[in-house]
């Protein structure tokens, strides 16, 4: 992950902080690697300045003391939106129960800098055993979720109009888990509820207040046994009283309709959650899902058109057919996974509505989202969280 010893010079160090004994250091031993340096002043303008088209830093040192959310932002811009491995060093501080701070200097010394800049992340171990479920209970207790948001974009005015809530584990050893390192553990041993929920409260604690003001809806993946249930309509509700956010300002993503569900009992799930307020989507429509059309037949909301489908050009067939379906039923269609602006162009003229990928941005961790919206003109109302 790290630079190697061997390709100095291409090192570009970004150092967040105005601590005058750091910025010596730092200024020195990016003069002996020959390394460009960019300095921003607090959190809020080293994301701002990851976010633009430019520099992919090898190396981002943030000056202690910074915050837990202050880490988790950095360590998530790295994780998701730069684009070749980036390391976090955090300075002026003995020590951090986070995977993602890989070293930590408390004291300004630029033999002990230099080393850990030439130093190569450690892996994790080759050979662990799968992921356990007291391992993931123990992790989900201790605070181990993240999310990340990824921005919905108008097709045609190519403005952003949502953002999809996506889940993280940060694991101790194991570095970052994604939902495909973790769902079969949760869905094995019954912890999917217990995800759930903090996956929303997560969302809310989040987000909940920083989309005031910007028109935005947050979507949420929900597993289909969660839809079933009225306790978790309930809860819903709750944590949008909490919130202060409108149901309508959320949209509940469908999970694990692959097998063919009781369709007489999902309809009247369905029309609970809508009756609520809440717009409901089918997720990842597709080939995967051979069951779509009898899915359009119940009181949906939304198409979202598997990623996969979306960026095979030869499947514009059943994309166009997909996408006529929805339509015929009311339904607005997202298409994932656009990465590239021929992909985002056969899509618009396949006729979908809204626009979802990296072409547009990798999922952003929380602080950096209001941000990201600037560049749109949108600045959320941000109130008390």
């Amino acid at each position: 992950m790290a630079l190697q010893s061997s390709n100095e010079s291409q090192a570009r160090l970004l150092l967040v902080g105005d601590d005058p004994a750091w910025s010596s250091v730092v200024g020195s031993v990016a003069a002996r690697l020959g390394a460009a340096l960019d300095i921003m002043p607090d959190t809020a303008a080293a994301l701002g300045g990851m976010l633009r088209p430019g520099p992919i830093y090898s190396h981002v040192l943030a000056v202690g003391p910074i915050g837990t959310k202050s880490v988790d932002a950095l360590a998530g811009m790295l994780d998701e939106v730069t684009l070749r491995p980036t390391r976090l060093l955090l300075l002026g501080t003995q020590a951090w129960g986070d995977a993602n701070a890989l070293t930590c200097l408390p004291e300004p010394d630029a033999d002990r800098l230099l080393a850990a800049l030439r130093c190569q992340a450690v892996p994790p171990p080759a050979g662990l055993p799968p992921l356990t479920p007291s391992e993931l209970g123990d992790i989900l207790h201790e605070g181990g979720l993240r999310m990340r948001f990824q921005p919905v974009i108008d097709a045609r005015a190519g403005q952003p109009i949502g953002m999809e809530a996506l889940a993280r584990i940060h694991h101790p050893v194991r570095g970052i888990l994604h939902p495909k390192d973790f769902i079969p553990v949760t869905v094995a041993s019954g912890r999917e509820r217990v995800l759930a929920g903090i996956t929303a409260a997560r969302t809310f604690l989040d987000m909940g207040y920083r989309l005031h003001g910007s028109g935005l809806f947050v979507s949420l993946n929900v597993p289909l046994a969660i839809i079933l249930s009225e306790r978790a309509l309930r809860r819903a509700l709750e944590l949008c009283a909490v919130a202060s956010v409108a149901p309508s300002k959320l949209v509940i993503e469908v999970l694990e309709t692959r097998d063919m569900p009781d369709l007489p009992r999902l309809r009247r799930a369905l029309e609970a959650w809508r009756a609520a307020g809440f717009r409901m989507a089918i997720d990842d429509a597709g080939p995967a899902l051979p069951h779509w059309r009898a899915l359009l037949d119940l009181p949906f909301d939304i198409v979202k058109l598997d990623g996969a489908l979306v960026a095979d050009p030869a499947a514009h067939g059943l994309v166009a057919e997909i996408t006529r379906e929805a339509k015929s039923h009311g339904c607005f269609v997202v298409a994932e996974g656009i990465e590239n602006e021929a992909c985002r162009d056969r899509m618009v003229r396949l006729g979908a509505d809204a626009l979802q990928g990296f072409l547009f941005s990798r999922p952003l961790p929380a602080l950096a989202v209001p941000i990201w919206l600037r560049q749109f003109g949108l600045v959320p109302t941000v109130q008390a969280a």
